[in-house]
């Protein structure tokens, strides 16, 4: 391959974020990014799902019809009715052995939020409507009470996801503007807060507000710790003080997150343990926390040399030349690294030696515009490492692809995971979501995996290139400038790519819109290529082979039960970050204006990317996001929600043939949310294991994603700065 065939391929990013999520990072919402809008439906069978049949695929029991919720917060989350007769599983969970009030938090419910909601939500949020989990403007007061619960943060309402929806992720806004709606939904939970905080139990606090914790403290208690410690671990053995959080000022719920958040980032990158272990509180106090390496890096696949885990266009463009050795990495890096994975895992505590060299290094792999990024490690001390400086450097992209053990090319992935592809085509189960968190629609697929795993996979394309002043994706839509070709060509065309081993046979790169070299193929209208003259970018779909437009995120199922997360490019290679004209986080780009976020084409925004590791444990903060799929289901409904025109349905919709076709590969949506659900109650089991024991105080709920929470910490902390990729 050329290197200016790299160099283009480079620029076709990877990424959307989150699988079928609608416009925003939580779960409702018209789908779109992790699958974003739906909620478990009714039928769990297949109905010619491809290979997928009825399974789960999670192993977890099943979320359709006719299955009751259990009651209570035994399992570490909520199992909530559906309303069409199966159950919606979500994060929070209250119930009166906390001493919540639900009576009375119902009643000032109903004279606060719940007529917001019903208002302006019930159109999809209702199980007289749509019955998009959550289902938080039901006619029903008490089953929408249920569902906000999930939503609202009574001690901090301006946290509350009912919220952040309006305000950062600007989703279905109501008012003059997102602002407007931020705030009526806020002075509302305010409103519902103050009536429901005098029955909520005190969070205690182990070190009193007001009493600073000293560094000497810190490394004293250390030291007494570090003597119980068996000569043979004490290399593996670390710590890490919450300490700088503490004297902060921070409230005793957030020093929780904080501590969920620490836990979180460990398990998140424990590529191959099998189980969630938390740190341990070493003295009681709830502030210093030791670890050992091995519990979360000691198991591996063979691997005896971490991969660059910057970006290939960092490479290819001269931004970085060495990785965190020093050692030279050239522009065939993406063909010269190749993980050799072994079949099964085995315990290897050389591996936990070199993860652990890697975090400490800091991302040294990632860089701007124009040069490489400094490590940003200002928290690593020599006795401990500061809480936020580690779930900060945990979830670096350029640190989460290494120390994940990402390889270059998503087939190598779904190799090493044993995605099952022995249906071909048939192997997967397809959706298409029209307002996802992707500029564009997306289109996705899930498959199953030998262990009894889950893999979701989603294809988005660039935006902008078109005629006229058309600007919004509402006015391309409108004017027939449909370039998202799954509408037209439903039916996905598995492709070869520009190296690495990426062949049709490998089921996993698909035709999108094409990046051709030298030659013009038939129907491409042709625009000018971001990399260079030689290449063009096709404005619509051509079915050619090589490089593509096109960007895709990957979530499977960790053996722990929390999730992997990887992001690919235009020829199927791993990515740190996405394009702006393709997908944006609306967490760091919250000053832009709503269209720039919603609807605004092409590189409107500011160029600040979603990036792999933090934006992806962040925007699925409860595992899998939820969506529908459009295309079966208004193809079931009679076909007339379709887009249509050339660049549509026309094309197909009267074929019997294809029609056919289309069902048996795109699952209605009452297949596809319980497979959502089942997904999700993995994650929820996992994330209740690390809330029961690193919560302090009776409510172990956290209202605002812990990670999260725990990275813009140290980004204000130690001041290390928004960057391209960072």
């Amino acid at each position: 391959m050329s290197s200016a065939a790299v160099v283009a391929g480079a620029l076709a990013t990877g990424c959307t974020a989150m699988i079928g999520e609608g416009a925003g990072a939580d779960d409702d919402s018209t789908p779109g990014a992790g699958p974003g809008a739906g909620s478990s439906g009714g039928n769990d069978t297949a109905s010619g799902s491809g290979g997928s049949g009825s399974s789960s695929g999670s192993g977890a029991p099943s979320t359709g019809s006719g299955q009751e919720p259990v009651a209570g917060c035994a399992l570490g989350y909520s199992e909530l009715p559906n309303g069409k007769g199966g159950v919606n599983v979500e994060a929070v969970c209250l119930d009166d052995e906390i001493g919540f009030d639900e009576a009375k938090s119902l009643e000032a419910f109903k004279t606060t939020v719940y007529p917001l909601l019903t208002q302006n939500c019930s159109g999809c949020h209702s199980t007289t409507s749509r019955a998009q989990a959550p289902i938080h403007a039901d006619v029903d007061p008490a089953l929408a009470h249920e569902y906000a619960l999930t939503r609202v943060n009574f001690k901090k309402p301006a946290d509350s996801k009912l919220v952040v929806r309006m305000g950062i992720d600007r989703h279905n806004c109501f008012g003059s503007s997102c602002k407007d709606a931020n705030a009526q939904m806020l002075a509302a939970v305010e409103a519902w807060a103050a009536a429901v905080v005098p029955t909520l139990p005190e969070t205690p606090r182990t070190v009193p507000a007001g009493e600073k914790v000293t560094e000497a403290q810190v490394k004293a208690w250390i030291a007494a710790d570090k003597a119980t410690v068996a000569a043979g671990d004490a290399e593996f053995v670390k710590y890490t003080s919450l300490h700088e959080v503490h004297n902060a000022g921070v409230t005793a719920d957030e020093l929780n997150v904080a501590r969920v958040g620490i836990s979180k980032a460990l398990n998140s990158t424990a590529r191959w343990a099998p189980e969630i272990v938390n740190p341990v509180d070493i003295n009681g106090k709830g502030i210093v926390y030791r670890f050992d390496t091995r519990n979360y890096w000691g198991y591996n696949k063979g691997v005896t040399k971490l991969h660059f885990g910057g970006s290939d266009d960092d490479v290819f463009f001269g931004r970085t030349s060495v990785n965190y050795l020093g050692e030279p990495v050239g522009s065939d890096v993406t063909t010269k690294e190749k993980y050799r994975y072994t079949a099964e895992v085995q315990e290897d505590p050389s591996f936990a030696k070199l993860v652990w060299g890697r975090v400490l290094a800091g991302n040294v792999e990632g860089a701007t515009d124009d040069k490489v990024l400094p490590p940003y490690v200002d928290g690593f001390k020599t006795d401990y490492i500061e809480a936020s400086q580690l779930v900060y450097t945990l979830t670096r992209p350029d640190v989460y692809n290494a120390i994940m053990a990402i390889p270059w090319y998503a087939q190598d992935l779904e190799s090493e995971l044993g995605v099952i592809k022995d249906q071909g085509m048939k192997s997967y189960e397809y959706m298409v979501t029209k307002q996802a968190i992707t500029i564009d629609s997306r289109m996705y697929w899930r498959a199953r995996t030998t262990k009894g795993g889950y893999y979701w996979k989603t294809w988005d394309v660039f935006t902008g290139q078109l005629e006229g002043n058309v600007q919004t994706i509402e006015q391309a839509y409108d004017q027939g400038q449909i370039r998202f070709p799954f509408w037209a060509h439903p039916i996905p065309k598995f492709i070869a790519g520009t190296g690495g081993g990426v062949t049709a046979a490998t089921l996993s790169f698909v035709a999108t819109l094409a990046q051709p070299y030298g030659t013009e193929p038939p129907g491409c209208d042709g625009q000018p290529n971001y990399g260079g003259a030689q290449f063009l970018n096709c404005r619509y779909y051509t079915g050619t082979e090589g490089l593509q437009q096109s960007a895709e995120e990957v979530i499977w199922d960790l053996p722990n039960g929390l999730q992997g997360y990887s992001l690919w490019g235009g020829f199927n290679q791993r990515r740190v970050d996405a394009f702006v004209n393709i997908v944006r986080d609306p967490r760091i780009t919250r000053e832009d204006a709503d269209a720039v976020i919603t609807s605004r084409v092409g590189f409107a925004s500011t160029d600040r990317r979603l990036n792999t590791g933090s934006a992806c444990i962040g925007c699925h903060a409860d595992g899998m996001n939820r969506g529908d799929n459009d295309l079966r289901d208004w193809l079931d409904e009679g076909g007339a929600r379709l887009p249509k025109g050339e660049r549509g349905v026309d094309g197909w919709i009267d074929d019997e043939q294809v029609v056919a076709q289309v069902k048996e590969l795109y699952p209605p949506s009452t297949v596809m949310r319980p497979r959502m659900e089942d997904d999700r109650r993995v994650f929820l089991a996992a994330m209740s294991k690390i809330k029961r024991e690193m919560i302090v105080g009776v409510d172990k709920n956290v209202y605002v994603e812990p990670a999260i929470w725990t990275i813009e910490w140290a980004q204000k902390f130690y001041k290390y700065p928004p960057t391209r990729s960072n």
